[in-house]
């Protein structure tokens, strides 16, 4: 299967006089420096997205505040501004884009389509002469020996493209035991096997990895709040196995801790309910910490092993010492 194609990029070019550009000094002077960095932000999103369009619907907006660290109504004001004086551009169907910033990828993506073009045209072509090759074996050798070598070969090529080359199955299994508080996945579709693939491309890890990191991963969706809906207002929404593999950009967010609770450290979240441990009793959590699929009292990539009767986690600067059976400041 040939590898879904990409329409987004990895960087885009910062003028260094950005910041003196005359609509970009109207945002400074209306938002000061956070309309500045929202407005750097969204090119951020832009460039990793497909088409360097992105949704602004009412959950991207909370996604994408919850990111940028602003509320939603300070997003909604500054895109909207940004709207205003041509920043940012809309489409019917509610997503966003600027103008100016697609002009400077065209000859990207036209480059691109050329390149696909190009390979297509190279494969046709050695698909050709392949069987021009097998049509000549055949006509020159009317028999087949059982023991042919160049059976053999194709057969064993065709069992191995039977077997499946990642772990989906094992995938699912780990989503489902460790984020109980989100829904179960029931079954394993080819839609999801496709964009799974495409995400395990994208981070290179390989196939015998995947356990290990989507483990992590799934860790710390289950122990954010704002993924699992915990958080004050956030119940009408919760992230699920779909999201997470949705595109290239919710995954590498949840990698790089964009939705951990206490984002940047701080104090203890003492609005935080106790949760309920396995043998009944209740547990007063700290900062990032969560009960995994198996029952563990644990925080960050689930490898500490947290007694039910420890302190709570203080803050992300903090880790467990098992020595000392205390949290120590990093």
């Amino acid at each position: 299967m040939a590898r879904p194609s990409k329409n987004n990029a990895d960087y885009f070019s910062h003028d260094a006089d950005m910041r003196n550009d005359v609509k970009v000094k109207a945002l400074r002077r209306r938002f000061s420096h956070k309309g500045y960095a929202v407005w750097c932000f969204m090119l951020e999103v832009l460039t990793d997205s497909d088409f360097f369009e992105v949704s602004f619907d009412e959950v991207n907006q909370e996604l994408l505040a919850a990111d940028f660290d602003v509320s939603v109504e300070e997003l909604r004001e500054i895109v909207e501004y940004c709207q205003k004086i041509g920043l940012l551009q809309s489409t019917q169907d509610g997503k966003v884009f600027s103008e100016a910033h697609q002009r400077r990828f065209s000859g990207l993506l036209t480059k691109r389509e050329r390149d696909r073009e190009r390979i297509a045209r190279l494969a046709k072509e050695e698909k050709q002469l392949e069987t021009k090759v097998i049509a000549t074996e055949k006509s020159v050798s009317k028999s087949c020996r059982p023991d042919n070598s160049h059976s053999k070969v194709k057969e064993t090529k065709v069992k191995e493209s039977k077997i499946e080359k990642y772990p989906y199955q094992d995938i699912i299994a780990v989503w489902n035991s460790v984020c109980l508080s989100l829904p179960k996945v029931l079954k394993v579709t080819e839609a999801r096997k496709q964009k799974m693939k495409c995400r395990f491309q994208e981070f290179g890890v390989k196939p015998d990895e995947l356990k290990d990191f989507t483990m992590r991963l799934f860790q710390r969706v289950q122990a954010s709040d704002f993924l699992t809906g915990r958080s004050t207002g956030k119940m009408g929404w919760c992230a699920n196995f779909d999201w997470v593999f949705e595109n290239p950009s919710n995954w590498v967010k949840v990698s790089e801790g964009n939705y951990d609770n206490n984002r940047g450290g701080g104090s203890i979240n003492t609005a935080q309910k106790p949760v309920q441990a396995a043998d009944g009793s209740q547990v007063q959590l700290g900062v990032g910490e969560y009960i995994d699929g198996s029952g563990r009292r644990t925080y960050g990539t689930g490898r500490a092993d947290i007694p039910m009767t420890a302190a709570p986690r203080p803050s992300e600067r903090y880790s467990w010492d098992a020595a000392s059976n205390s949290w120590v400041m990093l």
